[in-house]
Order: structure tokens, then C-alpha cells, then sequence
């Protein structure tokens, strides 16, 4: 599909953004690069990323060039039970940036997690590959769904203007003993200056999310922060 197709059935399910969350170090080169990228793209220019746990999947399902976004705040929606397994930064993007992609630019839709695929799928098993059948089927809130953005370089440049990330405050301190809050504040905003006009806010948690609770058994948490 192209990124207007998509765009239309997210409109019409009255979804306007989208959602990308990683770690500090990983959030940080992109605002350097102006653009969220593709784990292989960040790969191949050398950068620092931090190492996920579906890289070995996204390589073996050649997804490892795309960027994935997903229609909900995952941690907003899912707060009571864990926070984002991605990161604790997200990037808020309106959907219209999909209607601005660059030529040869494709956009798919998954049906199913890629950890759940299996070798012998067909990209129908995997993908929503028709507007008539995203339209039928997409589910607002369904976290299985992720939108799926291909482009010739693997990176969705940010559009004009103001960038909106929210951070997480675990409220908790790195191994050094600083503010993990504080620390990535810092590191999000240095990386952004002179290279990706941002507005960055604390998140505001439900009152019913357990993020602070999960974040202190957190084993992971200074690869999240640092």
C-alpha cells in the first residue's frame, strides 16, 4: 500500500498519530540524523543503538530496514500491566506525515507481531496489503498491528516543526547514582540542539499505571536511561 491509502483508513478510524518508542541512546541518534531510522540503517552508518531482543527476528523476517510506529501509546494503554518494552521515550507523530513520504515508499500494516511468524507465511499471513482489508479489519488499540514503513534509505525524516517526545520518570537513579530522569533529559535535549526541533514533557501517568512499581525490578533499566 502507499502511505495515503494507509493514511485514509486511519483517519477513518479516527487515529491522528503515531507512536515510536526506544531507548535514550537509540532516541538520541535519531534526533541527531533528523529522522526516526531503521535498525538496519543505523547499523550500516555505525551509530549507537541499544540491542533489542527482536533484532535476530527483524533480520531473519527481512524487516530489519524498516520503521515500525504503532497507532496507540502502548505504556498510556497498558500502564497497569508494563510500560513500553521499547523504550521509555516516545515519539509523537502526526499521521498525515504518511501522505508525505518519500518516492518508492511503501506502507504495510501487520496482522500479528512478527514474533509470532513463523518461516512459512506469506506476506498475506503477515500484512494487511490492501486498504479494503486494513479498513475491514485494523482495530484501534490492537497492539499487534503495528504500521510497517518502508523507504529506499530505511528512515522516516521528521516532518516540519516541533517534534513532540514524552519522556517516562521512572523515578529511579542509574547505577551510578544519578537521576535516570534528569540524565536523559539531558541526553535528548543536547542531541536535539541544532539538529531536530523537539518539545519534550514528562509523562503523566493513569492513575491506575504500575510503571514506578515495574521500573524498580526493572533488571534492563540503565540500557533504558542511559
Amino acid at each position: 500500500m502507499q502511505g495515503p491509502d494507509v493514511y485514509n483508513v486511519l483517519r477513518g478510524k479516527y487515529i491522528h498519530k503515531l507512536y515510536h518508542a526506544n531507548t535514550v541512546t537509540t532516541s538520541c541518534t535519531f534526533l541527531k540524523l533528523g529522522c526516526l531510522a531503521s535498525r538496519g540503517h543505523v547499523t550500516d552508518l555505525g551509530l549507537p543503538q541499544t540491542s533489542q531482543y527482536t533484532d535476530s527476528i527483524d533480520r531473519k523476517y527481512g524487516i530489519w530496514y524498516d520503521v515500525f510506529a504503532d497507532t496507540v501509546d502502548i505504556h498510556h494503554r497498558a500502564g497497569r500491566f508494563k510500560f513500553n518494552q521499547y523504550g521509555p521515550v516516545l515519539f509523537v507523530l502526526d499521521v498525515a506525515i504518511l501522505k508525505d513520504l518519500p518516492a518508492k515508499s511503501e506502507v504495510l500494516v501487520t496482522k500479528k507481531n512478527p514474533t509470532k511468524w513463523i518461516v512459512d507465511e506469506t506476506v498475506d499471513d503477515r500484512f494487511f496489503t490492501t486498504s479494503e482489508e486494513l479498513e475491514s479489519y485494523l482495530e484501534v488499540g490492537t497492539f499487534d498491528q503495528m504500521v510497517v514503513i518502508r523507504t529506499e534509505k530505511g528512515i522516516l525524516p521528521f516532518p516540519g516543526g516541533t517534534v513532540p517526545i514524552i519522556l517516562d520518570d521512572p523515578q529511579r537513579t542509574l547505577s551510578d547514582g544519578t537521576s535516570a530522569f534528569l540524565h536523559a533529559t539531558t541526553r535528548i535535549r543536547t542531541a536535539a540542539l541544532g539538529n531536530t526541533r523537539i518539545q519534550l514533557t514528562k509523562r503523566i501517568c493513569r492513575g491506575n499505571c504500575r510503571c514506578i512499581e515495574l521500573y524498580k525490578t526493572f533488571r534492563d533499566f540503565d540500557k533504558f536511561f542511559q
